[in-house]
């Protein structure tokens, strides 16, 4: 509980900041950097990057595409034994109004489940996961370096619902009934350039 009100803390002041130093609206980086700094603290243990690209501009209106990856080492769950996933990630990432924006987020790789806490076997799954989020880009005050070159840090917050629509070779977990949409929030440290 202590992490999560120090998170809200860290968004609230960087909020402040953010609002006191807007980037230089004329410049429009294509490139872009960032790291998921939630994940792991809450759920926890999963660590996500990814390169984004701004494939088009038409004043506020946006679109970046992105390519990164997920990983969650091995960590026991009470009702699965000992589970593992990696994903590559992509998507694409609607910007409607400013740096609000949707996205429509993919994730495929493979799951590893040893141990099971039913039958104690292993199972390894290709899992395919989906996602629809909604969220703001707080972008800071554009850095000019002594090359000439201009870089954009920012910081921003997504809430949707994810969902594992495939799994190769699913593996028994106890009392499940059935694969749900679950809840997702983010908080992406990111540089835009």
């Amino acid at each position: 509980m202590k992490k999560l009100s120090l998170i809200i803390i860290l968004l609230g002041f960087l909020t402040q900041v953010s609002a006191q130093n807007s980037p230089d609206d004329t410049y429009s980086p294509k490139w872009g950097v960032e790291l998921n700094l939630l994940w792991p603290i809450f759920p926890g243990n999963i660590y996500k990057g990814q390169v984004t690209y701004e494939t088009w501009r038409t004043d506020q209106l946006a679109g970046d595409v992105y390519l990164g990856f997920h990983i969650r080492p091995f960590e026991f769950r009470e009702r699965e034994g000992d589970f593992s996933n990696y994903a590559l990630t992509f998507g694409y990432r609607q910007f409607i109004w400013e740096r609000l924006h949707l996205e429509l987020y993919q994730a495929f790789g493979p799951g590893f489940n040893r141990n099971n806490a039913i039958d104690g076997k292993n199972y390894n799954s290709w899992d395919y996961e989906v996602g629809f989020l909604a969220g703001y880009r707080y972008e800071f005050k554009t850095i000019e370096k002594k090359d000439g070159k201009k870089i954009t840090p920012y910081l921003s917050s997504q809430h949707g619902m994810f969902y594992l629509a495939a799994q190769s070779n699913p593996h028994p977990i106890v009392d499940f009934e059935g694969e749900r949409p679950f809840y997702v929030g983010t908080l992406n440290l990111g540089v835009r350039f």
